[in-house]
C-alpha cells in the first residue's frame, strides 16, 4: 500500500469499491504495464524497452508521435522506439507511455453530455504547462510534473460514469460558478476527485510518487502528500480555462515563485498551443 494511505488511513480497495459501487473499474493495460515494469528495471537496455513496447503497435505509434511532439521532441527527429529511449530519456518515456495507458483504460463515452474531447484537452493543458513551469520551480522532476498535472483529474470520467447525473451537475457549477469542485464534491459525497485518483492509482499499480502529486493539487493533506507546486497550479484552472482561474494562476506563480506575470502569460499561452497536439495524439 502508498506509503501516505497507510498515514491516512484508508483502504484503496474499499474506498474504491465504495465509491465505485457495482461498477468494475477497467484493468490497467497489460501491454503498457510490461512496457512500464522492463522502464523501470535497472538492467533494461533501449533494445529490451524497444522490444516490449513494439508488441503494441499502436501504443508504440503513439509513444513515437508523442515523443516527436512540440512539447517532447528533442534535438533530432525520434525515428524508431529504441532511438526514443535514447533520446527522450526513461523518466520522460514513463511518462509518456503512463499517459497514454491510463487514456486506453478510460470510459469512451461516460454519459450523455460529457465531452471526452474537452477532458482531454484539459488534461493536455496542465500536465504541458506544470512541465514547462516545473522548468522554473522543480527542472529535476519535469516528468513527474508533467505526468500528475496530465493525470490530476483522471477520476472525472468513472466519478460521471457512475453518478451520470449528480456529477455532472457538479462538474456544471464548478465549470460556470468558477466554484471549487472539491468543495462541492465533499458536500455530496464526503470524498474529492484528488482522493479517489490516488485510489485508481494504488488499484493500478501507478507509481507512488505521482498518486501523491496528485492526492496533493488541491492542498488537501500537504504534510501526507507530496506537493508539487506546478501541480497544485495548473489545477486552478477549471476545464474552461476560465479567466479567474488562470488570474490565480499567474498571481501564484508570481507571488510564490517570483515568475513576472507577462512570463507567465506567455508560458500559459505557448502550453495551450503544444497542448493541442498532444491531446489529439493521447487521447
Amino acid at each position: 500500500m502508498f506509503s501516505f494511505l497507510s498515514k491516512l488511513k484508508s483502504n484503496p480497495k474499499k474506498k474504491l469499491k465504495k465509491t465505485l459501487g457495482d461498477y468494475e473499474l477497467p484493468s490497467f493495460p497489460a501491454t503498457v504495464m510490461k512496457a512500464l515494469q522492463k522502464i523501470r528495471h535497472p538492467d533494461s537496455s533501449a533494445t529490451s524497452i524497444s522490444e516490449v513496447l513494439s508488441v503494441d503497435p499502436g501504443l508504440s505509434v503513439r509513444v513515437l508521435s508523442i515523443a516527436n511532439s512540440a512539447e517532447f521532441s528533442p534535438s533530432k527527429k525520434v525515428e524508431n522506439l529504441a532511438q526514443a529511449v535514447a533520446l527522450v530519456g526513461l523518466s520522460q518515456l514513463e511518462s509518456l507511455v503512463l499517459a497514454v495507458g491510463v487514456s486506453k483504460a478510460m470510459p469512451p463515452d461516460p454519459a450523455p453530455g460529457y465531452d471526452m474531447k474537452q477532458f482531454w484537452k484539459s488534461s493536455a493543458r496542465r500536465g504541458v504547462l506544470a512541465h514547462r513551469i516545473s522548468s522554473i520551480t522543480n527542472p529535476t522532476r519535469k516528468p513527474e510534473c508533467f505526468t500528475a498535472g496530465f493525470l490530476q483529474d483522471m477520476a472525472l470520467p468513472f466519478l460521471v460514469k457512475k453518478y451520470p447525473v449528480q456529477y455532472l451537475e457538479i462538474i456544471q457549477r464548478w465549470q460556470n460558478e468558477n466554484a471549487d469542485l472539491c468543495t462541492l464534491e465533499h458536500e455530496a459525497f464526503g470524498w474529492d476527485h484528488a482522493e479517489v485518483a490516488t485510489w485508481i492509482c494504488h488499484e493500478w499499480d501507478l507509481p507512488e510518487t505521482i498518486a501523491s502529486a496528485i492526492g496533493a493539487h488541491h492542498g488537501e493533506h500537504l504534510d501526507i502528500y507530496d506537493d508539487l507546486p506546478p501541480v497544485s497550479m495548473v489545477a486552478l484552472m477549471n476545464d474552461k480555462a476560465a479567466e479567474p482561474g488562470i488570474n490565480a494562476l499567474i498571481e501564484k506563480a508570481h507571488t510564490q515563485h517570483g515568475i513576472e506575470p507577462n512570463r507567465m502569460q506567455e508560458i500559459i499561452e505557448t502550453s495551450f498551443d503544444a497542448a493541442e497536439d498532444l491531446a489529439r495524439l493521447i487521447a
